[in-house]
């Protein structure tokens, strides 16, 4: 623990008073979204102007500020988020946490000296995801809330760019990035910044109906010693959509534990818990204790929280002046910060004059009229010629002047003028089938004549078949499962740690639908790093499909249930208590409507909750051949053998469809 340094700490600000209130309880940095663009778009957020202000707050404090660009973008989106990048950059912003990975790439390349995080929704999870986005230009990885304490251990020590972790706040009961119950059952997508929490409503599960996808939130107040001796660099809290009071009161605590470096006692976990909860805290991912997380809002919780008003930021940055008045010299004003020391003049030299310059007290005093700025007066050293004409109202301006000297952003280089480029298609418009199973007792002779590439996961392989790798597979668990897939033809990968080591393998290595590619960038930076091919994420519409350029091919799935949530949490038994079941394990999700949602368990009891109804285009696929796609990719999971036939033979003959069915976007 003694041997690392203190870790940053990284709190939320959804509105101008929640940043004040980080700042006033300690924050070494503060992230926040402008008004577009970023994953917490109910959250108050910030306008251009207001962002310049807070930036200018944050300098002032010393405190940096991180701007949240972390939704997925489309081809049209990309240019106004790299323009509202620039400007923020230009006005001091930190760094951008960012998850579209054609983002980053466009950031990177225009943006002389960006510094890029990446965010927890881009799945990285590994010391390989690190090496890999370093390659891409990021300098610091968002890593899981899902993690162990031995897998953070192991993650900080051998990731080549630091590791930023969250120690407070709201849970997604889905790994992240890897969610898309929101967008799929209502529309709204969590990965554009508009979730509307499913997760948070009733579900029956066998007998019982309760809240089995809705998770306590993250409390590791508890673990601040064992934190430390991670290395993480930065700590984070959770909750941009949370009053100035709760920042207040959270982040004022985990400043009092860090810098005492020890863990919270039962009077800050009460206090904590006033703060907000849902039925309590967990900390059963870094424990790796999967029991007892499950918790909602209760009554008793809201009339129990109540923590003191916030009344506004209190502290104020010590300034210290010299004043400086002679005859045949302009006046000068050094006003030194913690931060930054400047010196201010006027344009012309001082004359000489019959009545003499203020008195000290009056220049002090004038001096100190710093109003509403940051700065509170600490020091006033006076040189003054007697001799001298200055005036009051000349001390004004040379105050005024140094104060905008002090909140001034540093001087940048400006972005490239050169517009956002398109990318060459690609020239293959062959189509090619494919299809991942869950077992290979689904694949029948049928199958592998129909399908040119066919996927098993790498614990059930089948001779001739490429592998799907897990979607989590941690950094201790890669090298044998990668030794498992090496006799694979091709392997269907999730993360841009798992592309590269297939490429260092000589593997021909698709990207799947896990990698929420919106863009004609995301899809450039991915066949770049050396997908052969790119799975588009199902939340994208047939004309913007269409419209999206790629120099490799492009593929969807046209049918198959897709994934709304990838959990490491089982929900079918308690978080593991009593499941013996592994991969075998499986169960259904009712909701409140009566929609079944099936629940596959993988070998290492995460759970993979499918939509209710498959995606279903054999009638419709002029329209997906039409957007230019050409792979054409089935996902089957709760078919057996002769049900996959039956699909096969459907989408041969162009068969309408004959039950539900989810539609790809028109």
């Amino acid at each position: 623990m003694q041997g690392h340094p203190l870790p940053e700490l990284l709190a939320p600000a959804g509105s101008m008073a929640a940043l004040e209130a980080a700042i006033d309880a300690g924050a070494d940095a503060v992230y926040f979204g402008a008004d577009a663009f970023n994953a917490r778009m109910r959250a108050d957020n910030f306008s251009l102007e207001e962002a310049r202000q807070a930036l200018a707050l944050c300098r002032a404090f010393g405190v940096k500020a991180y701007i949240t660009l972390n939704t997925r973008l489309t081809d049209r989106q990309l240019p106004q988020a790299a323009a509202l990048a620039d400007a923020l950059w230009q006005a001091g912003a930190d760094a951008f946490i960012v998850a579209d990975a054609g983002l980053a790439d466009v950031l990177r390349r225009q943006i002389p000296g960006i510094e890029l995080h990446a965010s927890t929704q881009m799945s990285a999870h590994t010391e390989y995801d690190g090496a890999a986005l370093q390659a891409a230009g990021f300098s610091r990885m968002v890593c899981p809330r899902e993690l162990s304490y031995d897998s953070l251990s192991r993650l900080c020590t051998r990731s080549p760019i630091p590791i930023e972790m969250f120690i407070h706040g709201a849970h997604c009961v889905s790994f992240s990035g890897q969610c898309l119950m929101s967008a799929v059952m209502g529309g709204r997508s969590g990965n554009q910044g508009s979730c509307a929490q499913p997760c948070r409503l009733p579900y029956t599960l066998g007998k019982k109906t309760g809240y089995p996808l809705s998770l306590r939130d993250m409390c590791l107040a508890g673990h601040i010693p064992e934190i430390l001796g991670t290395g993480a660099a930065s700590l984070k809290i959770e909750g941009r959509q949370k009053p100035p009071e709760y920042v207040y009161t959270v982040t004022s605590i985990y400043r009092r534990l860090l810098d005492q470096r020890r863990a919270a006692d039962p009077g800050e976990v009460a206090a904590l818990q006033a703060a907000f909860s849902r039925s309590g805290f967990t900390g059963g991912y870094f424990t790796k204790n999967y029991k007892n997380m499950l918790g909602v809002r209760t009554l008793e919780d809201y009339h129990s929280g109540r923590v003191p008003a916030y009344g506004g930021r209190s502290r104020r940055v010590p300034l210290d002046m010299t004043l400086t008045i002679e005859v045949g010299k302009p006046p000068l004003l050094t006003a030194s910060s913690p931060q930054k020391t400047v010196t201010v003049c006027l344009d012309e030299p001082l004359k000489e004059g019959d009545v003499p310059p203020p008195r000290e007290e009056a220049a002090r005093k004038n001096a100190g009229r710093l109003g509403n700025t940051p700065f509170a007066l600490s020091s006033f050293t006076y040189c003054a010629d007697s001799r001298a004409l200055f005036t009051l109202s000349m001390l004004n301006r040379l105050r005024r002047a140094a104060v905008d000297a002090l909140l001034a952003p540093p001087a940048r280089a400006c972005a490239s003028a050169a517009a956002i480029g398109i990318i060459s298609g690609c020239d293959n418009t062959s189509p090619v089938y494919t299809a991942s199973f869950l077992s290979h007792s689904q694949v029948t002779p049928l199958a592998r004549e129909f399908f040119d590439k066919i996927y098993l996961p790498y614990t059930d392989p089948l001779p001739g078949a490429g592998i799907e790798l897990p979607p989590i597979l941690l950094g201790e668990d890669f090298p044998s499962v990668w030794e498992q897939a090496a006799g694979a033809p091709c392997v269907l990968v999730h993360t841009q740690g798992q592309l590269a080591e297939a490429v260092r393998r000589g593997i021909p290595a698709s990207a799947s639908l896990r990698f929420n590619v919106y863009n004609s960038f995301t899809v450039a930076s991915l066949a770049e790093a050396g997908a052969t091919d790119i799975c588009l994420s199902p939340e994208l519409s047939l004309p913007q499909m269409r419209d999206l350029q790629s120099p490799v091919a492009k593929g969807a799935v046209v049918y198959g249930r897709l994934p709304l949530m990838l959990t490491v949490r089982c929900a079918l038994s308690d978080g593991c208590s009593h499941c013996s079941h592994g991969s075998g394990c499986g169960g259904t999700l009712l909701d409140r409507k009566g929609a079944a949602f099936p629940v596959t368990g993988t070998d290492r009891c995460e759970n993979i909750i499918w939509n209710s109804v498959p995606i279903y285009m054999a009638d419709r696929m002029d329209r997906v051949r039409g957007a230019g796609i050409t792979r054409m990719h089935f996902l089957f999971t709760t078919e057996d053998s002769v049900e996959c036939d039956g699909i096969i033979r459907a989408y041969e003959a162009g068969l309408a469809p004959a039950g539900q069915i989810y539609r790809m976007k028109k």
